[in-house]
């Protein structure tokens, strides 16, 4: 099938609604970041879900870059929206830290965390393909940060913990939708409707992120994460 073409400023943008769309998801994140990493009273689990929403706006803007013109800047700007995907994941697993209680589980997460991260960037930089970042998502989402939420939630009933659960599970609507290849046509496809649903799920996970301090936390527990 033919890749949509508009002409704009004397250049050729390939498909344009995947270019826009993703932008899009790009400037929602930047916005949910920005909000979280400058609240005054942010905590630390608070300012590792702003890199997120960061570094998921920056994979946004390269994947765009990329759609839509493809022509002039290659195929390695798909590369760099992987490797900044996987940042990302990263980045949400260092979230959640804080809500492990258990000192040795907390260090043997962040170790897990550093090395997934290594041989996510190695697989797309050897592989060259998008399932690297799709494995990655779900070891650090599926694998890492609901099973943490989940028994953080059921053992302090905190809206934080299941707001973040809902909104990581609400992405499996998006990727339902590029799996199956729903489209309107092809000027408006399934990278298109997905990325818009996209916005809906990261602004549940925004709201979830946005709640205060995990009381039960001691700052003392915070800071051993940071450092």
């Amino acid at each position: 099938m033919q890749v949509p073409t508009i002409e704009w400023l004397g250049l050729q943008i390939t498909e344009p609604m995947t270019w826009i769309t993703n932008w899009l998801v790009a400037i929602a994140c930047f916005v949910f970041g920005h909000r979280l990493f400058y609240d005054e009273k942010a905590d630390l689990s608070q300012k590792f879900w702003a890199l997120f929403f960061f570094f998921i706006g920056l994979a946004s803007i390269a994947g765009g870059t990329a759609h839509g013109f493809i022509n002039y800047v290659g195929p390695k700007f798909h590369q760099m929206a992987w490797l900044l995907s996987g940042i990302s994941i990263f980045c949400a697993q260092l979230a959640v830290l804080p809500m492990i209680e258990n000192s040795k589980v907390r260090v043997f997460v962040r170790i897990f965390s550093y090395v997934q991260l290594m041989v996510m960037s190695a697989s797309v930089l050897v592989f060259q393909h998008f399932s690297s970042v799709l494995i990655d998502s779900v070891v650090g989402l599926i694998g890492v940060v609901i099973p943490i939420s989940i028994a953080h939630y059921l053992k302090n009933k905190d809206r934080r913990s299941i707001l973040i659960i809902v909104g990581v599970l609400s992405n499996l609507i998006p990727a339902a939708i590029h799996l199956m290849k729903i489209s309107i046509n092809q000027w408006f496809n399934f990278n298109d409707i997905s990325h818009v649903v996209m916005i809906g799920c990261f602004y549940i996970m925004y709201q979830g992120a946005s709640i205060k301090s995990l009381e039960e936390v001691s700052s003392a527990t915070a800071s051993e994460v940071a450092n």
